[in-house]
């Protein structure tokens, strides 16, 4: 077992909070969330060191209560080298305005080699139980892992019932999107478009820290739902760069030249993702333009293409697909880093959101044209 930081924090009393697993778009109304962040509270007022883990929102909410009470945590990690366990000690100091001298980071070595991070899981949950004096169970499933943990330990660890509630769905369900209403008029369609969805976590640029401070004041609705992230675009002039699922790692911002109801006609939800594979909100640059910002046309094609295209063009490829998979249906293109729309001409941007009250709001907010697609309207009560 490695550990950096502050290590006598291992030798103080300690707790950790528990909850099973939750939706990836909780909300600060959540019975969860609210009773995690009494329980967390009380327990440093009591003199308690709270165990706490990265990669799941119920283990990083802790992380961020305790940091934001300015109490002391000891955080749970896989085990790895020496180079990357110190880059994730100082990238967490960093994501969750952590005082150095307040925690302490345990790595801890996972049951099998798999590079998923669910193989970790059951190493980190063993070891918080065992790392703690006492366990505080919040929402549990019934009959589930952390459940069977729990009930394996009352005998050698200390209970804490008084936190314990009934394990619920989140308050926020997936949005509903028809695929045939579609009342915007495409004809001339001569842009780009940048389409947004639900971010399952941070936005690019966001802290963790920042994250979990807008759940937990967010009341019944998710904060980085896919609306939200295009007003976050409109506030911030800036569409941020990503490297999600692009080779080597690399900063892209994906664009298409559909037209949005082709596009649309696309859309499906992955269960595997929970979640839509984009959303019906986005932000069409002129195609004059963006040629100009050094947007460009991705090169469809495979592995071989891929090894013998030069460093600078590699960001621009894109797998042709594999069996009945053909991505070049997409007409994507990108551009290589973030991109700043504070000195586009207002007519050479235009913002796309689903319903017309969305446009409407989005209208008192920023100068460009922006136009609601399907023409309807939020449903009665939300």
């Amino acid at each position: 077992m490695i550990v950096l930081g502050n290590q006598n924090l291992l030798h103080t009393k300690s707790a950790v909070v528990l909850n099973s697993s939750q939706s990836k778009t909780p909300c600060g109304n959540d019975p969860w969330m609210r009773v995690t962040s009494g329980a967390i509270a009380n327990l440093i007022e009591s003199g308690y060191t709270i165990i706490t883990s990265l990669g799941l929102n119920t283990w990083e909410l802790s992380v961020f209560l305790v940091s934001r009470h300015s109490g002391k945590q000891i955080i749970i990690s896989p085990e790895t080298d020496d180079n990357e366990g110190r880059s994730i000690f100082n990238e967490t100091i960093r994501d969750f305005n952590l005082d150095p001298d307040n925690f302490a980071m345990v790595f801890v070595k996972p049951e099998n080699n798999s590079r998923r991070p669910k193989s970790n899981w059951a190493a980190r949950d063993k070891a918080a139980i065992s790392l703690a004096e006492s366990i505080v169970p919040v929402s549990i499933r019934p009959n589930g892992k952390l459940q069977r943990l729990i009930n394996d330990s009352s005998e050698q660890k200390q209970i804490t019932t008084k936190f314990n509630i009934e394990h619920h769905k989140s308050l926020v369900s997936p949005p509903r999107y028809s695929k045939e209403n579609i009342s915007f008029d495409t004809e001339k369609w001569d842009y780009l478009t940048h389409w947004t969805r639900t971010c399952h976590g941070p936005w690019p640029g966001q802290s963790k820290y920042e994250y979990y401070d807008s759940l937990l004041k967010s009341g019944s609705e998710y904060p980085n739902n896919a609306f939200e992230t295009l007003k976050n675009i409109s506030a911030e002039l800036t569409i941020r760069a990503s490297s999600k699922r692009i080779r080597e790692g690399k900063h892209v911002i994906g664009f298409t030249e559909s037209v949005p109801k082709e596009v649309i006609s696309r859309l499906r939800w992955l269960p595997k993702r929970t979640g839509w594979n984009f959303e019906p909100y986005g932000i069409a640059i002129r195609k004059k333009t963006a040629i100009k910002l050094g947007i460009k046309p991705v090169f469809y094609g495979n592995s071989d293409d891929y090894s013998a295209m030069p460093e600078e063009m590699r960001p621009y490829f894109q797998s042709m697909g594999e069996k009945d998979v053909d991505w070049s249906e997409e007409k994507e293109w990108r551009r290589l880093g973030d991109l700043d729309l504070s000195n586009l001409p207002s007519e050479d941007l235009l913002f796309l959101v689903w319903r017309d009250d969305e446009a409407d709001f989005l209208r008192g907010i920023v100068a460009n044209e922006v136009s609601g697609l399907s023409g309807t309207q939020a449903k009665s009560g939300g």
